[in-house]
């Protein structure tokens, strides 16, 4: 190479070197973010609204009149068009259609039943409840649900060992026409003294509830 060429190629890097300080930085490399202004705008984000409500059933409504939720029935509005004032356990639910309901028999014992999933010896009361269908129209029974409450509200355990045969509300009632059913709660002798009972027979009437001791 000639030394006049030499001299050409390093004027040629020397311009090149100083037109690159003079722009005022360099390029970013490969595969870097770009990045942006702190002053931009952050996404906005979806908030809950205000005037939603719980989903149906998510809080159950009780009363002191009622103090055990209505069960869900398909087809029922979930709010009773007939109702009825709490009874003592000695007297009758009566309601405005002439439906009643009382406690007719109630007797204690012990379970007996032995094995796998039996309570020997656990004390239980034995119901034997009426229904009387005084009103112009049938009434289903085959969703009835009958809790008992012992004196601080605490449910009762329902009894189902086969020594205290009980059979529960079921079928249809006719007008004018009776059934009875046997229910067991696990009640033991110092319990006896105050405890509400609620029969929710259908969704049309409020659940009856019998308050008093058993004896």
């Amino acid at each position: 190479m000639s030394i006049a060429r030499a001299c050409i190629s390093l004027a040629t890097i020397a311009l090149c070197a100083t037109l690159v300080a003079c722009s005022g930085g360099t390029q970013p490399q490969s595969g870097a973010e770009p990045t942006t202004s702190s002053s931009a705008a952050p996404t906005p984000q979806p908030t809950a609204d205000a005037g939603a409500t719980a989903e149906p059933g998510t809080t159950p409504v009780t009363t002191p009149d009622q103090p055990v939720a209505k069960v869900e029935r398909p087809g029922s509005s979930g709010t009773p068009t007939v109702s009825a004032k709490p009874a003592d356990t000695s007297a009758s639910v009566t309601y405005d259609d002439k439906v009643a309901l009382r406690i007719d028999e109630v007797s204690f014992a012990k379970e007996t039943s032995q094995g796998p999933g039996a309570f020997t010896d656990r004390e239980y009361a034995r119901l034997t409840i009426t229904f009387d269908n005084g009103s112009s129209a049938p009434i289903d029974l085959g969703t009835s649900v009958l809790t008992m409450l012992d004196a601080s509200g605490t449910p009762v355990t329902p009894v189902y060992a086969a020594e205290a045969k009980v059979s529960d509300f079921s079928g249809t009632v006719a007008p004018g026409t009776s059934t009875t059913a046997t229910y067991a709660f696990a009640l033991p002798a110092n319990a006896r003294g105050q405890v509400t009972l609620v029969i929710d027979f259908d969704g049309a009437h409020t659940s009856a509830v019998f308050r008093g001791g058993l004896s």
